[in-house]
């Protein structure tokens, strides 16, 4: 399958336009592409925007600001569903970057952090000369999908946690090539025991809490598959590692 991809210069030159009030136009000439075979249907994309747009407004509604965790753990369910993105697309950082820049454009500039000096989002927010990981967009599609637990009720249901932002994004999403799902899902588990509460297990900032796990998880990795073990042989490697650690 093969869809439209925009190059970091383009996709610059098209925000920077927006953020300076020029309407957004791309013509089909500055795309390019990747994949092949039939087209993905970009009709999944215009969908699963009005989808955002409709769980941002109730987000902000509910506190008169928007609710960054609030909207990150229901827009992801949404996104991750609606876009079913076959695996070589969801691989391609110039398919996200042109998702971030022409179909969700108005999302990541509501989502993303401003900047102090200019007052306009960075591009990284966008994927533009940063890693598929900063794109916010792909940041949500990831945290849904490294978490996807097809044998449940609701596959959804570890994903749409109220976990803080930063956990999916500094603990999960960026270290998704060392990582196994198994252990991802696992992690969640362990760090947000309550589904119904963003109570963490471990001190979500201090140097000696959950960023600690991280470290030795990944030091870990190198010696150990966590791709086939169990998942009870993982919680016991999560309570042995993280057993002199601070908690919350």
């Amino acid at each position: 399958m093969k869809c439209k991809t925009l190059s970091h210069e383009r996709a610059k030159q098209a925000i920077e336009g927006r953020q300076n009030g020029a309407p957004l136009r791309l013509l089909d000439s500055e795309f390019e592409t990747v994949g092949f075979g039939p087209w993905w249907d970009e009709s999944r994309a215009d969908r699963a925007a009005d989808a955002l747009r409709g769980i941002m407004h109730q987000a902000k509604e509910r506190k008169k600001k928007l609710d960054v965790n609030t909207f990150d753990k229901d827009a992801c369910a949404a996104l991750h569903r609606e876009l079913e993105t076959p695996p070589n697309l969801a691989a391609s950082d110039g398919f996200w970057r042109w998702l971030a820049v022409e179909k969700f454009g108005d999302l990541v500039e509501a989502r993303s952090p401003k900047s102090r000096d200019s007052g306009s989002v960075l591009p990284r927010n966008y994927g533009i000369h940063a890693s598929v990981t900063d794109n916010r967009i792909a940041i949500l599609w990831f945290r849904a999908d490294m978490v996807y637990d097809p044998e449940a009720q609701d596959p959804y249901h570890l994903a749409t946690r109220p976990a803080h932002t930063d956990f999916w994004e500094s603990g999960i999403i960026r270290h998704r090539y060392a990582w196994s799902r198994n252990l991802a899902r696992s992690l969640v588990r362990f760090q947000y025991r309550d589904p119904r509460s963003d109570q963490a297990f471990l001190h979500s900032t201090h140097e000696e809490g959950i960023r600690e796990l991280y470290k030795r998880l990944r030091r870990l990795h190198t010696t150990v598959s966590f791709e086939y073990l169990t998942d009870d042989d993982i919680m016991t490697i999560l309570k042995q590692k993280s057993a002199d650690l601070r908690r919350a």
